[in-house]
């Protein structure tokens, strides 16, 4: 419910606009009166205002000295200027001021409606994500304090493949992570993938948020809070349920899926996210970076659904083990520029394949055909030539099939090298994001269009964002734009309005605000010291 305050030296048009807005279907349940500056200050002593609608032009002081005062002793407040004229230094003045809008008078009551509306819904928006911020900041805060607990860094140690646990080594690395006890139980993951948010946040306050999503999982997916739920060090959320001593964690399968979907459900609607949740297989401990990789693959490959539920078995994915290769995982190192991972992970494959008894030249060459596969998909995701890149390279040669393991790995690590330093010195993926940004800064851009443009998966793209930058994606685009329209503002005579418009700006109030949250000054005062 809402408080509004209308604000004119004209008793009749105070009427009008009482009268003439249905208060009732804003929610509004108090609309206060005031005639000048003085009477509308002694209102706002007595209660709080959410919307405040005020003539500008009055005696006794304007409404623009009147938004100075109420912008000092309530700042949540949003105002609606009205005016009889289209005076530039008044609303100029507003759009300083941070003034929600300004409608000429003769005022039609359905177009004041509809503002107040939005304005109401913006405040509705900012106080949620307030109370959010309240609510999770004492629980953000211990996190950052205590990211190194020792359970959290042996899940991140075991899944980033720093540590590896075997039959002979996995009591001793338990007790060393003081978790003696797990090494016979099994474990159930469930990987969280925020994919997008409905509004802008900043990176601080998208970290925030993205642990009250991880602190609603540990709260609805947890059974009895049996396991961890864990953020890695490449910014992917995973849930994992550890089962009893006698129960498997997929007997409960059927309930997990429903929370799954009621979990999503929660995080769209009090969270402003879009997110999927990606279920593994009952897995041990020697399991667990296995199941985690197929994870990893079945979201790098989801392009284009969100608010979904995932099943690794559903999907139909094989065991690390047996797949020759696993291109997907594979691309992802390649991607990500991890030149030494990717090639111990190869290595490690072909090993596999020596030890096998009766190797075939089949297996071989079905090796070999998978790994051209992979390689040909990211030269034409990438926009290159095989030929051109491999056709001066002694030993490469694309359509012959290696006559044994030796030459195949060769030509497998010759091959990655190559590829490697192509993407990473020229065209990585975050360089070609950074110049679609560049290219489109005059029209909206969402996370969604960069990773289609990318063909990378929302979420996947926005932690590699993040990791690479050391931002995210929106806080890039809001710096960039606001930095080039600096350089406007303060070498040029081109109006502000204008200014903001060639940004996508069509909005001077949320220009302004956007400005202001960057350079903790209004526009109007860098043209000033500039001049």
């Amino acid at each position: 419910m809402y408080k509004a305050l209308i604000v004119d030296d004209e008793i009749y048009a105070v009427m009008g606009i009482r009268s003439g807005v249905n208060w009732q279907d804003l929610q509004v349940t108090e609309v206060y009166e005031a005639y000048n500056m003085r009477d509308a200050l002694k209102v706002f002593d007595q209660t709080a205002i959410d919307i405040m609608i005020c003539d500008i032009e009055m005696p006794k002081g304007t409404g623009i000295e009147l938004l100075e005062r109420v912008n000092e002793i309530s700042p949540g407040t949003e105002t609606i200027f009205l005016t009889a004229h289209s005076a530039f230094d008044f609303m100029k003045r507003a759009i300083q001021l941070d003034g929600f809008d300004y409608l000429l008078k003769p005022i039609e009551f359905d177009v004041l409606q509809e503002t107040i509306g939005k304005a109401l819904k913006s405040i509705k928006q900012e106080r949620e994500l307030l109370s959010l911020r309240d609510q999770y900041k004492p629980y953000y805060d211990m996190w950052r304090k205590k990211k190194s607990l020792i359970t959290d860094k042996f899940w991140n140690d075991l899944l980033s493949g720093r540590i590896v646990c075997t039959p002979d080594n996995i009591e001793r690395i338990l007790e060393e992570h003081e978790l003696a006890g797990l090494e016979n139980s099994v474990f159930l993951p469930v990987m969280v993938s925020v994919e997008s948010w409905q509004r802008e946040f900043s990176t601080k306050d998208e970290d925030m948020m993205e642990y009250a999503v991880r602190k609603a999982a540990s709260e609805m997916l947890l059974p009895a809070g049996k396991g961890e739920v864990i953020q890695t060090k490449q910014g992917v959320n995973v849930v994992i349920i550890i089962g009893d001593d006698n129960e498997e964690p997929t007997t409960f399968f059927p309930e997990l899926l429903a929370r799954c979907e009621k979990y999503i459900q929660g995080c769209h609607k009090y969270f402003g996210c879009n997110l999927s949740c990606y279920i593994g297989e009952s897995s041990t401990l020697l399991e667990m970076v296995d199941t985690y990789r197929q994870l990893l693959e079945i979201e790098y490959n989801n392009l284009s659904k969100s608010n979904q539920v995932y099943t690794l078995a559903s999907m139909g994915t094989t065991s690390i083990k047996t797949m020759i290769p696993r291109i997907s995982t594979w691309t992802i190192l390649m991607e990500q520029g991890k030149l030494e991972e990717l090639q111990r992970e190869v290595r490690t494959r072909l090993s596999e394949l020596g030890q096998m008894q009766g190797l075939s030249v089949g297996e071989l060459e079905g090796f070999h055909q998978e790994f051209m596969q992979m390689v040909h998909y990211i030269l034409h995701k990438n926009g290159l030539s095989a030929f051109e890149l491999f056709q001066d390279q002694e030993g490469i040669l694309l359509s012959a099939q290696p006559r044994n393991l030796e030459q195949l790995e060769i030509t497998a690590l010759q091959m990655i090298r190559i590829i490697h330093d192509q993407l990473h010195r020229n065209h990585s993926v975050i360089q070609r994001v950074q110049y679609y940004i560049t290219e489109h800064l005059n029209e909206p851009i969402t996370r969604e269009q960069l990773a289609s443009y990318v063909h990378l998966n929302p979420a996947y793209l926005s932690r590699l964002f993040k990791r690479e930058v050391g931002e995210s994606i929106t806080d890039y685009i809001l710096h960039v734009r606001m930095s080039l329209a600096k350089d406007l503002i303060t070498s040029s005579t081109i109006p502000i309005s204008d200014v903001a418009k060639t940004f996508g700006y069509h909005n001077f109030s949320h220009f302004s605000k956007m400005f202001r949250k960057v350079y903790q000054a209004s526009p109007q005062q860098f043209r000033q010291q500039s001049g």
